[in-house]
């Protein structure tokens, strides 16, 4: 009887760990990531690099290019990663030169790019040291490039894909690197913490010293001339977990941008690994970006790290489509004393035009209704300034001047829908009874869509206690169907945000729906409709989802990295470190939300993530499980 059970009992839990694993490699949104294309015949053009040749006869340098060749820009060295191909620098570079043909500063970046023989670096740590050792070298080579060019560089930006990023971090350990060789480092899904497997002591170790020295003091101290963006793909990177490529606790929080592709602003798809080298909505604000830090006196990077943090947090996180990251949150705008004003008092209302005659304002008062204290604006305008607030005196109809609120803004997708949003609360700016929001909408304009919601937010933020893992189960099949969560909302309801409690681990699973009911009749444009957002406000990892109007639309609510531990259990809806699920609504519906416990998801991420660590627990004894026969193949 007993080997009956127990055989029983095996064939289950590997059915589980195969469901799991299924769900892992399966269980994720289609690739959205746009490819980039060449508009002339890609060049890896090899450079002579003398004796260096000697010492490392399988590597080697190139510089990319698509016509003729010009050595007087900025240097970007490429660092391939774990087998990956010198060829990958092809989308940034070919991206590069497109830009610099338009861009109004006259700059152009020279994209070099090291070839490491295509070596498993994420497997073999022994490789690590000697690929440092020859990018230094490059990297010194490079420099010899620029000796009489008008606008010499001082430094060499360094974009690394994968391991190639750790090699980027581990130049700064070489005891005869001169650090000032290096002020920027972009990496692309590049494992960061720990090996994604450590199956020799050589990778532990060279991960350990790499890490090590960032942390230190002296490492603190030679650094702070040094900004790293790491960003990472989302649930369809199977091979690098979000959570590896994060900065946290290695490099100077004021100095690393960390985010995942989900999350970044213009971008929000999720990347495999090895199309984040040329997913095209990343290439092009990752080089928006480097173009944004060039000193326009001295046509190079510039040396202020406090100035390239701000550009890349403005790119790589909060991107509000104001023109510079430097824009003055609260500047005077002066208005058009002869456009058209129209007073909206309704708590929520819709303008819709197909072309706008002239410029025109609708202002909305604040202090109508005792119990609201917010303000939802959402549009599609082009005009980067259009939102401020001015006061309005008894007896007039417009003012003269407003105050900018355009920084408060933020884009949703789809892509190039220009969707964009303000959440305004009344505490943030001096509200009297005369005060107004104002929304500027410029002549010219198109298919113009605004919505407006003023509401209270004890009604719309609102708080839900996830069920535990047990519940889930107990009341599993009904917490998997019938939801463990649903909420009913009535149309003219632009905006609600729930509040969830308690999700804290990534194995914990949900699947978010909202069905639609009852539209009204309307002839949507291809961008109207639904926006899904799960904002966790602790990593930068929120996912977005879209539906078209009076569509279904569905989110998976997993995480993709824990609650860290010192965030105090608190759940108050000011306190701003719960993960919660914002819905942004098309007024013409009345809306069910439901939140269903999958218990495939949660197998999934239980998968990847006891996985990962059983496969990196062998760094901690003293066997080298790869053995001397893998050492020879490099």
């Amino acid at each position: 009887m007993a080997a009956p059970l127990a055989l029983s009992i095996s064939v289950g839990l590997v059915g589980i760990i195969t469901y799991g694993i299924h769900d892992l490699l399966t269980n994720f949104e289609e690739n959205g990531c746009e490819m980039t294309y060449m508009f002339e015949f890609p060049r890896y053009q090899e450079i002579d690099i003398g004796n260096i040749a000697q010492d490392f006869p399988n590597y080697g340098l190139h510089i990319y290019g698509e016509g003729n060749l010009e050595l007087s820009g900025i240097p970007v060295l490429f660092i391939p990663g774990n087998s990956g191909s010198h060829k990958q620098v092809r989308s940034l570079g070919s991206v590069a030169l497109r830009m610099a043909e338009t861009h109004k500063s006259g700059v152009h970046f020279n994209y070099f790019v090291v070839d490491i023989n295509e070596e498993l670096s994420g497997l073999y740590g022994g490789v690590l040291q000697r690929q440092t050792e020859f990018v230094h070298l490059c990297v010194k080579k490079i420099m010899t490039f620029y000796k009489k060019a008008r606008h010499p560089p001082t430094s060499v930006v360094l974009v690394g894909h994968s391991m190639g990023g750790i090699v980027a971090r581990g130049l700064f350990t070489l005891p005869d690197f001169n650090p000032a060789l290096v002020n920027t480092i972009i990496t692309q899904a590049t494992p960061h913490q720990t090996p994604v497997v450590s199956l020799d002591k050589d990778l532990h170790t060279y991960y350990e010293r790499v890490n090590e020295y960032w942390r230190s003091a002296t490492g603190q101290a030679n650094l702070r001339h040094v900004t790293v963006v790491s960003t990472g793909g989302g649930h369809r990177d199977a091979q690098v977990r979000y959570a590896l490529t994060r900065l946290d606790g290695i490099v100077a929080e004021d100095r690393a941008v960390s985010a995942s592709t989900t999350a970044v602003p213009k971008s929000w798809v999720s990347t495999d690994h090895r199309c984040a080298v040329w997913c095209r909505q990343m290439v092009l604000l990752t080089q928006r970006a480097l173009f944004d830090i060039v000193d326009s006196s001295t046509k190079q990077i510039s040396q202020d790290a406090d100035l390239r943090m701000k550009v890349f947090q403005h790119h790589f996180l909060s991107y509000n489509a104001l023109p510079s990251y430097l824009t003055h949150a609260n500047s005077t705008i002066k208005l058009d004393p002869k456009a058209q004003w129209e007073v909206k008092s309704e708590r929520s209302w819709t303008f819709m035009s197909r072309k706008i005659a002239g410029t025109s304002y609708i202002a909305v008062p604040l202090l109508v209704e005792e119990r609201s204290d917010s303000l939802l604006v959402m549009s599609n305008l082009t005009n980067p300034e259009w939102l401020c607030y001015c006061e309005i005196p008894s007896g007039k109809t417009s003012c003269e001047t407003c105050t900018s609120l355009s920084a408060h803004s933020r884009l949703l997708p789809p892509l190039y829908s220009n969707t964009k949003f303000a959440r305004i609360s009344f505490k943030d700016i001096p509200v009297t009874n005369d005060t107004h929001i104002v929304v500027i909408i410029p002549s010219g304009q198109r298919k113009v869509s605004i919505m407006s919601d003023r509401y209270n937010s004890d009604e719309r933020h609102l708080v839900f206690h996830l069920p535990n893992g047990w519940d889930s189960v107990v009341s599993y099949p009904i917490s998997a169907t019938d939801g463990a969560a649903m909420l009913k909302i009535r149309n003219q309801s632009v905006f609600y945000s729930l509040h969830l409690a308690g999700l804290a681990l990534p194995t914990t699973a949900y699947k978010a729906l909202i069905l639609p009911q009852r539209c009204r009749r309307h002839s949507a444009e291809s961008n109207e409709g639904s926006v899904l957002r799960l904002n966790v406000p602790w990593s930068n990892e929120e996912t977005y989802s879209f539906s078209s109007y009076g569509k279904v639309a569905s989110l998976a609510i997993k995480l993709q990295t824990p609650r860290p531990p010192s965030l105090a259990w608190d759940w108050h809806l000011d306190d701003g470190v719960e993960p919660h699920l914002e819905m942004f609504l098309h007024p013409y519906c009345h809306y069910q939300l439901r939140l269903l416990a999958s218990a495939p998801d949660s197998l999934g991420q239980g998968i990847s993530i006891y996985t990962y660590l059983d496969l990196t627990c062998p760094h901690h004894g003293k066997t080298n499980i790869m053995g001397p026969k893998v050492k020879s193949v490099f």
